[in-house]
């Protein structure tokens, strides 16, 4: 059942979900279309013809509608989501200059700890955080060097009159970082609601249905436009679902390339 859902969808390798998104509406449409001009003549068409045509423009309205609101809704968990790795790996990358400001054989273990701990988040990111963030589970793995990476840099007193400016700001990144931090991690709870999904799909499939209650001059044409309706139906399907879900697919929109370069900080 997890790959009929919207998360499963999302998380196929692209070429797949594309090939699904695009083939189910279009097979659906057409045999659609093979089964009504099976049950029903072409004089009962062209008699509903005028009073189906006014119904699916009702219908046509009512997707557009559902439609833009999804792709909205969608874009924004993107953006959230997008907004909020670069806000964290700024913070981090940040912190990580900051390192060499501390000179001198004193603070040498104090470096080392400061790079270590930026190196234990990076890598917790990547290995707890993420396949819990792709799986669409919330994440804690991040919770213990989070702590240490706090510890690492706030614990540090500065002797110049330089390095105690720098300590201030060490406090406001490790705040942005933590800012950054909680909101990637509740990214995975504002995906859209499955009744929202449900809603989409019942009206794509309503859509791509309710074209073949009325006739058209010429068969062949009328299969025709009903595929490339179809087409459309199934793109604004993938390209929400994968700005719903940015953290899933292969590829995904949205991967850790920031942490890794993080994991290598000496």
């Amino acid at each position: 059942m997890e790959y009929l859902s919207p998360h499963g969808v999302a998380g196929m390798p692209a070429w797949l979900g594309f090939v699904i998104t695009l083939a189910v509406p279009v097979l659906l449409a057409l045999g659609l279309g093979r089964l009504l001009h099976a049950l029903f003549t072409p004089a009962e068409f062209a008699a509903n013809a005028a009073v189906g045509a006014v119904k699916y423009g009702f219908i046509v309205e009512i997707y557009a509608v559902v439609a833009a609101l999804t792709l909205v809704g969608s874009w924004d968990i993107y953006q959230t989501a997008r907004d909020t790795l670069q806000k964290e790996a700024s913070g981090l990358y940040m912190l990580a200059l900051s390192v060499d400001s501390f000179v001198g054989p004193e603070f040498a273990d104090q470096r080392a700890e400061m790079r270590g701990a930026l190196r234990a988040y990076a890598s917790s990111v990547v290995s707890g955080d993420w396949p819990a963030m792709q799986a669409g589970a919330p994440a804690a793995a991040s919770d213990i060097t989070f702590q240490r990476l706090t510890r690492a840099f706030l614990d540090v007193d500065g002797r110049t009159t330089g390095q105690q400016a720098l300590g201030q700001k060490l406090g406001d990144w490790l705040g942005s970082v933590a800012e950054a931090r909680i909101a990637r991690l509740s990214v995975v709870s504002r995906s859209l609601a499955g009744l929202i999904w449900l809603l989409v799909l019942t009206v794509s499939v309503a859509v791509i249905a309710f074209q073949w209650f009325f006739g058209g001059g010429n068969a062949a044409m009328h299969y025709t436009m009903g595929a490339v309706i179809s087409v459309i139906v199934g793109l604004v399907l993938l390209v929400s679902l994968k700005l719903a879900f940015p953290f899933v697919g292969d590829p995904a929109l949205l991967t850790p390339r920031a942490f890794f370069a993080l994991m290598d900080v000496s």
